[in-house]
């Protein structure tokens, strides 16, 4: 039984990934690993009426220049005619992935085309917008200066200083893998000793925080991020 407070992949029976080769996981475990485990967790967002964490003196300034997927003129998220669910009321749901770690690029058979030795590789997806791109009413300064708006507000908190973001892209594919891919430099490693690391960044008037726990992500004896 798992004990009071502890996760769900604290109980030896459900950490599947260190006791079944990854060629006999189910799909149901594969799943499992990808939206819900040490490596995949349930974003925190708020929305921050200050667009893309600046002042509102700055913010007509950061609505005109887009906020990929933003409106341009309401510095608001758009919903697609007719949908339902939390993005349709105003509510934003996502799941931030480990994309670099081992048992995740296990899970997904290896798609991460990027050298996960060279850096940290986060992946959002959900109802969020995807910010990798550049988007088709925005143009190439617009959105040059919304990637360095990215790069301020994205780090990874951890014990000292913190990880911030080197670059951004997007990837495509099925609705499970396809998301922004978050890219920080290995220079400065994190260790099982460093407690928690929280992802945070700014999608447009989005506040995202997610926080992970570096000693529950061991893979087969290893810590893997």
């Amino acid at each position: 039984m798992v004990g009071l407070g502890l996760p769900v992949w604290a109980s030896a029976a459900t950490e599947f990934w260190n006791q079944k080769k990854p060629e006999d996981w189910t799909e149901d475990e594969r799943k499992e690993l990808l939206t819900k485990s040490p490596w995949a967790r349930e974003a925190t967002i708020k929305f921050n009426d200050s667009v893309g964490g600046l002042g509102s003196g700055s913010r007509g300034r950061a609505v005109s220049g887009g906020y990929g997927g933003m409106s341009r003129r309401t510095g608001t998220v758009p919903v697609a005619p007719g949908a339902s669910g939390p993005a349709a009321e105003g509510k934003y749901t996502a799941i931030v992935r480990w994309e670099s770690a081992l048992p995740i690029r296990e899970a997904t058979h290896n798609q991460l085309k990027d050298d996960p030795a060279a850096n940290y590789i986060l992946n959002i997806i959900g109802d969020v917008p995807m910010l990798g791109r550049q988007s088709n009413d925005e143009t190439e300064a617009e959105f040059q200066q919304r990637m360095d708006m990215l790069k301020q507000y994205t780090k990874l908190e951890k014990r000292g200083d913190p990880i911030y973001l080197v670059k951004v892209s997007y990837q495509k594919g099925p609705p499970a893998s396809s998301g922004t891919l978050f890219y920080f430099e290995r220079n400065d490693l994190i260790t099982v000793h460093d407690g928690t690391v929280t992802f945070v960044t700014k999608l447009g008037p989005l506040d995202v925080r997610c926080k992970f726990t570096p000693k529950e992500m061991l893979y087969l004896g290893k810590l893997e991020l």
